[in-house]
């Protein structure tokens, strides 16, 4: 997990970093609706085993239409009983199969006031991996790389007023107001190809969600 704990780190660092540029640079003019966001949730292929969900997602909106990059990795997990002592079980979890997907979809986005609602769809470069026990008790890999056709579907909430932003889990504000800010909400996804699947999580990003 730890190249997952570098990733955040890296967002969350690009987003303050952004959010100090925005409030200085900001005038009166509109300035164009851009977010990024950060998923952790499950997901399992359709009829296949399930595993945790986690990506990243960059967010253009002109009028209704909604451009999106997104990256998702899903692991899916097995688990081993280990015993500590005869009466003692512990599980040991290790990643047997993996799916990795970078997409990128169109889609329309409805603002209301300070929540919103999408839809997209897209085509996606997908690489599978799955590990294999053999008769011998050999392990080994199989890799497949394929086009896939992502979906999802996202409720969020973000400000809805310019205000002043605020860190330190939003108890201290600084600088002047600004139209950049935090959003939260759930994500339905999914990618129709070889090996389907679909997932659902928690969002959370940083950006200007919408014309203040």
């Amino acid at each position: 997990m730890k190249k997952y704990q570098i990733r955040i780190i890296l967002f969350l660092l690009v987003t303050f970093y952004s959010a100090d540029i925005v409030s200085q640079e900001e005038k009166e003019v509109n300035l164009p609706i851009i977010f990024a966001e950060f998923m952790f949730g499950g997901a399992g292929r359709i009829n296949g085993n399930a595993g945790i969900l986690v990506g990243g997602e960059l967010n253009y909106q002109y009028k209704k239409n909604l451009f999106s990059i997104r990256y998702l990795e899903n692991s899916q997990l097995e688990s081993n009983i280990v015993f500590l002592s005869p009466v003692t079980p512990f599980p040991i979890l290790r990643e047997k199969n993996y799916n990795k997907e970078t997409g990128l979809l169109y889609g329309k986005r409805w603002i209301y006031g300070g929540s919103s609602l999408s839809f997209s769809g897209g085509i996606s470069f997908n690489s599978y991996s799955s590990k294999f026990i053999d008769e011998n008790d050999d392990h080994y890999r199989l890799s497949d790389n394929y086009v896939g056709f992502p979906f999802e579907m996202n409720f969020k909430w973000f400000k809805s007023e310019k205000n002043r932003y605020r860190i330190m889990y939003g108890a201290i504000p600084v600088g002047k107001p600004t139209a950049f800010g935090r959003d939260f909400g759930f994500k339905l996804t999914g990618n129709i190809s070889r090996n389907s699947l679909i997932g659902v999580g928690l969002v959370y990003g940083m950006g200007i969600h919408k014309n203040y």
